[in-house]
């Protein structure tokens, strides 16, 4: 598989259809004649959408990543709709973070995609030096995440924006992170792929860090 940033409208298109055919498919979305579900966050600028293909190019699996940064005039993201008035989120939103939202698979994934996907929350809060990285999962889906990244729950699960399932407020600031997944192989190797292929994408003159502007991305 191989997973990379979704620039172009096709790709974009092809996130879109991907998430619907995931959230019908476990009835978490009333049906829509397009078959495309998308929302107002996907056209903002620090909302990436990422997309795994198979060797044939089909789509596997998607991850959006939305980047709270103040100091570039980004501060929206999903979880604020849903836990904005939470003790936790509010300490949180204090500095800079990144949320995972959207994560779908399709049918024929493999397990194994789940880390080559999430690599890239990790690879953004690197490439953006945020503080803490946000997820907010399906209640069933939460262990996944505290066991292979150290996220700890720090808010009871509620309904998310969009969906008809409930989800809890997960985090761990990047420091735990990278203490919690120092010498784990296969999570170093996909986060530093996963930062490499940012790289590659960014403009010669973007940096990691303070620095960093948007990534380029066709809205649509």
């Amino acid at each position: 598989m191989t997973c990379a940033l979704a620039e172009s409208a096709d790709d974009r298109d092809q996130v879109f259809r991907l998430r619907y055919a995931c959230y019908r498919r476990k009835l978490a979305i009333d049906p829509l004649p397009s078959e495309s579900f998308s929302d107002s966050y996907d056209a903002l600028p620090n909302h990436f959408s990422f997309l795994g293909r198979d060797n044939s190019g089909a789509p596997l699996a998607t991850l959006r990543v939305s980047v709270v940064r103040p100091d570039l005039g980004w501060t929206a993201a999903p979880c604020q709709k849903v836990f904005g008035d939470h003790p936790a989120f509010q300490t949180i939103a204090q500095g800079s973070f990144v949320e995972a939202s959207r994560l779908c698979f399709g049918e024929q994934a493999r397990r194994d995609t789940l880390m080559q996907v999430v690599a890239y929350l990790a690879a953004l809060a690197v490439f953006y030096d945020v503080d803490w990285m946000v997820a907010c999962p399906r209640e069933e889906h939460s262990p996944i995440y505290e066991r292979l990244f150290g996220f700890v729950q720090l808010a009871e699960p509620r309904q998310y924006f969009g969906v008809k399932f409930r989800t809890p407020l997960l985090g761990v600031s990047c420091e735990q992170l990278l203490n919690y997944t120092r010498g784990t192989k296969s999570m170093d190797t996909a986060r530093a792929n996963a930062l490499a292929r940012l790289l590659d994408t960014a403009a010669p003159e973007k940096r990691c860090g303070r620095g960093a502007g948007p990534l380029p991305v066709t809205s649509g």
